[in-house]
């Protein structure tokens, strides 16, 4: 276990130091899941499994063919719930 000191900014935002972010393999833009434990706050990395980052890709994917076709978000939503009254 790696002990390191920071402070909050005035913005409530906390730095974690390089050598850690580093050696976790952290990179911006990454979440967490914040715990308060009395006087101690816990951050715990949240990974996306690759099913989800896959999904999130394709989700991406058709998104950008869809608006490049012209479909508008209401009638994406649309097709959506009809193709799921069908497949049900």
């Amino acid at each position: 276990m790696a002990l390191d000191m920071t402070k909050l900014s005035g913005k409530g935002q906390i730095v974690i130091p390089n050598e850690m972010r580093k050696r976790m393999g952290l990179k911006e833009g990454m979440r967490f899941l914040v715990i308060d434990l009395d006087d101690t706050i816990v951050l715990r990395k949240l990974e996306l499994s690759r099913e989800r980052v896959r999904l999130k890709q394709l989700l991406e994917k058709s998104r950008a063919r869809a608006e490049k076709v012209g479909f508008t978000e209401k009638e994406i939503d649309r097709l959506i719930h009809s193709y799921r009254k069908v497949s049900r």
